[in-house]
């Protein structure tokens, strides 16, 4: 599985919707960054992203974080 879209914003400025739009349109499943509170075990991965430079994706089961 590869990134085809990243739709990056700040909080309020309609990043939820741009995520149902993205499933909606097949670019599914998305990460949106509410995602951490389900999954506390990503902030690792994403600190690993900013920081380290030790990841080069979002978890596995996403398409498009968000």
């Amino acid at each position: 599985m590869t990134l085809e879209v990243i739709g990056a914003g700040f909080g309020r400025t309609g990043t939820m919707t741009l995520k149902v739009a993205l499933e909606e349109l097949g670019f599914g499943p998305c990460y949106h960054m509410i995602e951490l509170f389900e999954h506390p075990e990503h902030v690792a991965q994403f600190y690993c992203l900013l920081f380290e430079n030790g990841a080069d994706h979002p978890p596995r089961d996403h398409l498009a974080p968000v």
